[in-house]
């Protein structure tokens, strides 16, 4: 079972200490997968039988077994610089390149599925059908998944409202955020502060608030009424956006067909002015009989 899972499955059977100790080790994992459980314990002011009983109750065996699956997803956390170098050591052809990209997504997808909450997804679901307003945040690699999600779901209701990066832009946005309004944030390894920052601003304001992130143990999660992990590993560069596209994709869908009377109505009146200012590219009636 892919980490993230285990996180899903085990988080609200951790006592506060362990789940102090596992955010920790979250934050902190380019020491803490290389660390002894002595040492380890050292740094976050715990005992090491803290250490052992957290990686138990993970199912591991010991601190050991929980680590050697830490290592495992340390290629997520690298910056952008190392894993350009990690990718360059295992490159070969263009063709394995191909192969093996497509290959890691099919993984995130599946693993993304296996890890996802059902009862999450209905309450995100239900939580978008609901607001008043919807905010959606994401910044740097995740604007463009944001700017999808903001996009279509103008295309259900209204008051979308899509977070915009930039000297001030984002805060005069968001000050109006109340009680009746959802902020979502979106934000992966390494996360842009300021979509924490405004996740923060929205939990204090009594706004329901969503988070598309890695892990329930983000720092978006601290923020967050509801938290959809999506894996998004890559061996390149960059990370990768194919789940959290289709994440995004299913949001869209099950929120289209809670009312279809609403959701037709919303879309042919779009149909009928795209229509009427010659939008989309169309084969003349005349072209159509040469």
């Amino acid at each position: 079972m892919p980490f993230n899972a285990l996180l899903s499955e085990k988080k609200n059977h951790l006592t506060a200490t362990q789940q102090r100790t596992m955010k920790y080790i979250m934050e902190n994992h380019e020491d803490a997968v290389f660390l002894t459980a002595s040492s380890l314990s050292r740094r976050i002011g715990v005992s090491e039988a803290t250490i052992v009983r957290l990686a138990q109750a993970l199912g591991f065996d010991g601190f050991r077994g929980m680590q050697r699956m830490l290592r495992k997803n340390f290629q997520n956390w690298l910056s952008t610089d190392a894993r350009l170098e990690q990718t360059v050591k295992h490159a070969r052809t263009d063709e394995d390149i191909l192969a093996k990209v497509l290959q890691e997504d099919i993984r995130n997808l599946a693993q993304t599925l296996e890890s996802l909450s059902i009862e999450t997804f209905h309450q995100a679901v239900a939580e978008m059908a609901a607001a008043r307003k919807i905010f959606v945040v994401g910044l740097k690699g995740s604007h463009s998944t944001a700017i999808v999600l903001a996009r279509y779901l103008s295309f259900l209701r209204e008051g979308i409202c899509l977070l915009k990066p930039g000297h001030g832009d984002l805060w005069d946005s968001l000050h109006e955020v109340g009680k009746k309004d959802l902020v979502v944030g979106i934000s992966f390894p390494r996360y842009t502060r300021l979509t924490v920052e405004a996740l923060a601003y929205a939990n204090a304001q009594g706004a329901k608030v969503g988070a598309i992130t890695d892990s329930l143990f983000s720092p978006l999660a601290d923020h967050a009424h509801w938290v959809l992990p999506v894996r998004h590993q890559l061996d390149s560069f960059i990370e990768s956006y194919t789940a959290v596209m289709s994440l995004i994709n299913a949001l869209l869908t099950a929120l289209s067909i809670r009312n279809p009377p609403e959701t037709l109505k919303a879309l042919k009146k779009r149909e009928t002015l795209w229509k009427g200012k010659n939008i989309y590219w169309t084969v003349s009636k005349e072209r159509g009989r040469n």
